[in-house]
């Protein structure tokens, strides 16, 4: 017999445990969230969106899909001043290259603070980009086989 007859392994987000905690740690740096939709099997994907804050996100909304196919990758969109550099073909940030190693990539596991942290660390980099034309942060490479970067660095002080 051929094929697996296994249930398919729900995503992360469909826990409720695992979609406050997410919340709580975004919520605790100080930015509000809301969960955009509340799907009751959550097989389209969990949404939230992320309003503006005066010290932490003074020009942009954010948006995170969390999409069933790939629940482990958030697909980021900013509303505010809009940068050309580092961003997925979809408009989402592009917070990092998907061949990193996983010391460079978000997990569900990190918790919605260092997502934020990721994501503001991100902006502020588009905002120095957009005044001096010059990427502050690590780039990738980029192209087909590249290899990914593998070296840690601080994210949160």
């Amino acid at each position: 017999m051929s094929g697996d007859l296994r249930p398919a392994r729900r995503p992360w987000f469909a826990r409720p445990m695992a979609r406050a905690e997410l919340l709580t740690g975004i919520r605790s740096t100080g930015l509000d969230v809301r969960e955009v939709d509340r799907p009751a099997d959550f097989a389209s994907g969990f949404t939230v969106h992320v309003y503006p804050h005066v010290r932490i996100l003074p020009s942009h909304s954010l948006r995170i899909v969390f999409a069933p196919g790939d629940p482990a990758v958030p697909r980021v969109h900013a509303r505010g001043p809009d940068c050309p550099a580092h961003r997925n073909p979809d408009g989402s940030l592009c917070l990092w290259y998907p061949k990193d190693a996983p010391s460079r990539r978000w997990s569900p596991c990190d918790g919605g603070r260092l997502l934020v942290a990721i994501i503001v660390r991100h902006l502020r980099w588009e905002s120095a980009y957009l005044a001096t034309s010059i990427w502050p942060g690590f780039e990738a490479p980029h192209g087909h086989g590249s290899p990914g970067l593998d070296e840690q660095d601080q994210i949160i002080a």
